[in-house]
């Protein structure tokens, strides 16, 4: 009976207010429920828009959604072409993508965002001149991100992804990939701000399905906003069944295998525009025998028997393996491998000491130069510049 009465009261009450400010609140509410509806629609406009504007690509998106009472919108269907050219494989697809405020971080007086992406689609293709080739991953996908995402993304989350490599200057055609992808980046800003303390403010962890049945770990630290690349990578790749890459092997060896699996290790480290680094792939229980209908030409034939012979005689016997440690260096498009240092590796694993598939954890980023040397390489040379040692009297050499 209390909530009976009161609820007429309480309408008596308003209806007793000035009319003026009766057609006020009213007016408000119509204007709010409309902006409301016409939120999602304003959005999707002003991100179709942008998305036309990247240089060489062109993008849409099917619908976008606005979650008011969690701070959050979402994005459906968002795809990216390249505009121009011969390349038939999306850039970058997402079914759904969902960006919310980090409640988490409003205590601390941070207003910065979640970032999920569910099902996406990475695609880079090489082929052989620019008009059939996307490949690009630079600064302009940046300022995308900035517009599509304002707030600066503290926590990004990837579930279900594909990352694919196609490369269309091979016979036959390469094409790998990792699938079930799943990552998880902290720390990331998409725009100048308050750093983090330390050396890389960012962290990513990865992992997903390769071809072939094999399994990827990957670890990332990196400073986004800095000129120049600046990270440290490491990664792992676990039990591949070989068979499986047989197009990649036959388009970079001309060679391929009836049995056999991989494995790999390597880390990478840049800054200032230099980078260092080794991977460490091993093969085991390899097999060159002719598979079921394979036909080849005598030249193939002889050159896939001095490889099988070659690979025979420097696996480890014990391990039944065939493994090397091949380091780079250098400056971003301009690497050097180091080529004699990989064939002694070769002869190291297979009949002095072998390598373990591990991650050495050998590199670090402020060792590195411009260039790609090793700043460590000098310290232990003497410096002509540096002033002598103080002289030192027999009495002063002399032990206590």
């Amino acid at each position: 009976m209390l909530k009976t009465k009161t609820a007429p009261r309480l309408v008596r009450r308003v209806l007793a207010w000035p009319r003026q400010v009766l057609i006020a609140l009213a007016a408000l509410l119509v204007i709010g429920v409309a902006a409301r509806i016409a939120l999602p629609y304003v959005v999707r406009h002003q991100l179709n828009t942008r998305l036309q504007r990247i240089p060489g690509y062109s993008g849409s998106v099917d619908s976008v959604g606005i979650h008011l009472w969690r701070g959050a919108y979402s994005i459906r269907g968002l795809a990216i072409f390249r505009r121009e050219g011969q390349v038939r494989e999306p850039f970058f697809l997402a079914p759904h993508i969902d960006f919310s405020l980090a409640w988490r971080e409003l205590v601390h007086g941070k207003i910065v965002s979640d970032v999920a992406i569910e099902g996406s689609q990475l695609n880079f293709v090489q082929g052989p001149d620019n008009a059939s080739s996307q490949t690009d991953l630079d600064r302009r996908w940046q300022e995308v991100v900035q517009h599509i995402f304002p707030i600066d993304i503290t926590r990004l989350t990837i579930n279900r992804g594909l990352l694919r490599y196609v490369n269309t200057t091979k016979t036959p055609n390469v094409d790998v990939f990792i699938r079930n992808l799943h990552a998880t980046a902290t720390g990331l800003r998409n725009r100048p701000g308050e750093r983090d303390a330390g050396e890389f403010p960012a962290k990513l962890e990865a992992e997903g399905d390769s071809l072939g049945g094999g399994r990827l770990w990957l670890a990332l630290e990196a400073e986004p906003l800095a000129v120049d690349p600046h990270f440290h990578l490491s990664v792992k790749l676990e039990e591949v069944d070989l068979t499986a890459l047989n197009d990649s092997l036959k388009a970079y060896a001309n060679v391929d295998v009836s049995r056999g699996t991989f494995r790999l290790a390597g880390e990478m480290a840049g800054r200032d525009g230099g980078f260092q680094g080794y991977v460490k792939p091993f093969f085991e229980n390899l097999d060159f025998s002719d598979l079921p209908g394979e036909k080849q030409s005598l030249g193939s034939r002889i050159w896939e028997s001095i490889v099988a012979a070659t690979a025979w005689v420097l696996k480890n016997k014990s391990r039944d393996q065939l493994a090397t440690r091949i380091p780079f260096q250098g400056k971003f498009g301009d690497p050097k491998i180091g080529l004699l240092a990989t064939i002694g590796n070769l002869f190291r694993h297979g009949f002095i000491r072998a390598f373990n598939p591990t991650i050495e954890g050998t590199l670090h980023a402020d060792n590195i130069r411009a260039d790609g040397s090793d700043r460590k390489a000098d310290a232990s040379k003497p410096n002509p510049d540096a002033a002598p040692p103080p002289a030192t009297t027999p009495s002063q050499s002399k032990k206590p």
